[in-house]
């Protein structure tokens, strides 16, 4: 009957709109916040390759101390570098040392973004098999078809 399709038609938009399109909204932003860690990682990286290729003993330079508010500092040996490696821990490495674990670090994070990308494409596939199952709802024997969804 058409109560029931109704009914059925309300039950699909509202899962789509309140379950699926917030489980993706969610898994993009994961998604952005392994971009940007892969990003400063990859600045670090940059940073490191300057130092050793300019050979640089010591160094001056701009460091954020939070809320974009920097902050004038000397660095007197770069032959040392503590990064942050996770869980609020960070460890001294060397240049080298700093270099090696970045690489695995971008390899870990790349991978983690894949399968949220790969999650993203299973939620939007959903999203789009329930819009279609709308679509064939509101275009049953008896009912005109919608003007758009």
């Amino acid at each position: 009957t058409d109560k029931d399709t109704e009914r059925k038609v309300f039950e699909y938009e509202k899962f789509v709109d309140e379950r699926l399109k917030q489980d993706l909204k969610n898994v993009l932003d994961d998604r952005d916040k392994l971009y940007e860690q892969i990003a400063q990682y990859l600045q670090l990286r940059n940073n490191i390759t300057v130092i050793k290729e300019n050979q640089l003993k010591q160094m001056k330079t701009m460091v954020n101390l939070g809320c974009d508010f920097y902050a004038q500092a000397e660095v007197a040996d770069t032959s040392f570098i503590f990064v942050n490696v996770g869980l609020g821990f960070h460890l001294q490495f060397t240049l080298d040392e700093a270099l090696t674990f970045i690489d695995k670090k971008e390899q870990a994070l790349n991978t983690r973004a894949e399968v949220l990308t790969r999650k993203a494409s299973e939620i939007k596939a959903h999203i789009k098999v329930f819009l279609e199952a709308i679509a064939e709802l509101l275009q049953l024997p008896g009912r005109s078809a919608p003007a758009s969804i």
